[in-house]
């Protein structure tokens, strides 16, 4: 039974450290690649969305590491013992929070900084979160190729992620003019972004899985099914976005942001979706053999 109540816990924990790092890094990459066509206000939200991602990311990163414990422990009260406690400073996944936890700190520190420190900070800290992704888990067993496509394949998904929020939020800006530029252009990169994270999340889900026939004769590879078609799912709304709501948003504004913004809403719930059986795969479920 105890078993069971980590089992359950650690996907949780784990999506939600997923949720905080994509979406602070994805607005950090969204800037990057708009900021000149912002205006104070979307500015402004932008770097809200990094000061409160890297907050609750480093506050659930630190129970993470504390939850390490009680793993080790196989109770709750072993959270508590300093032997314990310890211990995790030693584990893989020790490591990987303790990264986490810098990355976060880094970017939470940004903002209290002038902008030659606030942008060393930001870069800082999306290696450090970027690297703990890849010093535990399934892409450190598989050797070092693994680990670079789980790198580029966790940044080309910030990316993607990142870019909700912001976008939702220029929606809700009256006569906001430069929404259509922004789209647009957004959905440009996007094809090359998402079609490097397919390829390289493909090619990795088949290196773990070893062929196609475990996708239907193993768990995880019914998990790993119901993530790509949720996926696919997103990927569909983007389309429709790309090729019938943003030419609608240069004819008519305030019609285009409704319905960009309810497409995009549809599009956070089906994402948080996908980190969930991701959290899973990765917390919960052995590599079939």
């Amino acid at each position: 039974m105890i078993v069971d109540i980590w089992t359950i816990i650690n996907p949780i924990i784990r999506t939600f450290i997923y949720l905080n790092a994509l979406y602070s890094i994805g607005s950090i990459l969204f800037k990057y690649h708009f900021q000149k066509h912002f205006n104070d206000e979307i500015n402004s939200f932008c770097n809200k969305i990094i000061r409160i991602s890297a907050f609750l990311g480093l506050s659930i990163s630190i129970l993470a590491f504390i939850s390490i414990a009680g793993n080790l422990g196989g109770d709750f009260k072993s959270i508590f013992e300093l032997e314990l406690i310890l211990l995790s400073f030693e584990t893989l996944q020790g490591k990987s929070t303790l990264y986490l936890i810098a990355g976060f700190c880094f970017l939470s520190l940004s903002h209290y900084f002038p902008p030659l420190v606030f942008k060393t900070f930001n870069i800082l800290g999306t290696i450090s979160i970027l690297i703990s992704f890849i010093v535990v888990g399934h892409s450190l067993s598989q050797g070092i190729y693994s680990q670079l496509l789980i790198l580029i394949h966790i940044f080309c998904i910030s990316f993607w992620l990142g870019s909700f929020l912001p976008l939702r939020y220029m929606c809700t800006i009256k006569n906001f003019t430069n929404l259509y530029f922004i789209a647009d252009n957004f959905g440009k990169y996007a094809v090359i972004y998402i079609g490097i994270l397919i390829l390289t999340g493909l090619i990795f889900s088949y290196i773990l899985l070893g062929g196609i026939l475990q996708l239907v004769t193993s768990t995880y590879g019914n998990v790993l099914l119901i993530k790509l078609f949720t996926v696919s799912m997103i990927l569909l709304i983007g389309a429709i976005n790309k090729f019938r709501i943003v030419p609608e948003i240069k004819k008519d504004l305030k019609i285009g942001q409704i319905k960009l913004k309810n497409s995009i809403n549809i599009e956070i719930i089906l994402s948080v979706l996908v980190l969930f059986t991701t959290s899973i795969l990765t917390t919960s479920l052995p590599i079939p053999m």
